[in-house]
């Protein structure tokens, strides 16, 4: 887990949030910190609170007002364990897409498609070759993202919510673009194949190395 990359996400919106797991007499057993689209678990650290998690973040006493810290609960309908009796292991796109200026990363679940920030995977970079991303459901039926490796959970991410008119038209048009481009391509090929010029080549007989044809001194055409 890279703390850098997490500072990196929060201090965009300059957004922090703390969502705490409580035991039964009340005592915190795990913190997860993130900037709400994305949460991770905080792991050989202190409990933090808003002046910890602004001085581990390097944020200089002069910006700190500026910074919105919350500490709440675990979301209802989240699962935050490292394991969910409904979850899905899904394969990520080869591509992403940037728009409005972020970048997105389309992912396959049971309910559609739906995109998230690529952004939110830098904190767990650390543990690519063993990153899996597993869809799970809240309890109103909205999927989201999380990520393990192994049997640990990393990351819970949401969604993020682009999907829309504009934006499928958009993509639409690219796709059609995209043909046009391949078409123009295909046909640019085919021409040059065709402006290539006929090659010749002796039709030999293996047997006796003679050269068949009308013409011992032309050499058959390919």
């Amino acid at each position: 887990m890279k703390i850098k990359n997490i500072a990196a996400i929060c201090k965009k919106n300059k957004q922090i949030v703390l969502f705490e797991r409580h035991s039964e007499s009340g005592d915190t057993v795990i913190q997860y910190i993130g900037d709400g689209g994305a949460a991770y678990p905080v792991t050989g650290l202190p409990p933090l609170d808003t002046e910890s998690v602004l001085t581990i973040f390097d944020v200089p006493e002069k910006d700190r007002e500026k910074y919105i810290v919350r500490t709440m609960g675990i979301p209802e309908g989240i699962n935050f364990e490292d394991t969910d009796a409904n979850e899905k292991p899904i394969e990520g796109e080869a591509l992403s897409i940037v728009y409005s200026g972020k970048v997105l990363k389309p992912l396959q679940t049971r309910r559609g498609l739906v995109f998230i920030e690529s952004r939110y995977l830098s904190p767990v970079s650390d543990v690519l070759d063993v990153l899996e991303l597993y869809e799970r459901i809240t309890s109103g039926g909205t999927p989201y993202i999380v990520a393990k490796a192994g049997l640990l959970l990393q990351a819970v991410i949401m969604p993020f919510d682009v999907i829309n008119q504009q934006f499928v038209e958009s993509l639409q048009r690219l796709t059609e673009q995209c043909a046009v481009s391949l078409s123009l391509r295909q046909q640019e090929a085919e021409r040059a194949k065709a402006a290539e010029p006929e090659q010749y080549s002796l039709n030999v007989d293996p047997e006796t190395g003679e050269i068949i044809g009308d013409d011992p001194q032309e050499g058959g055409k390919k």
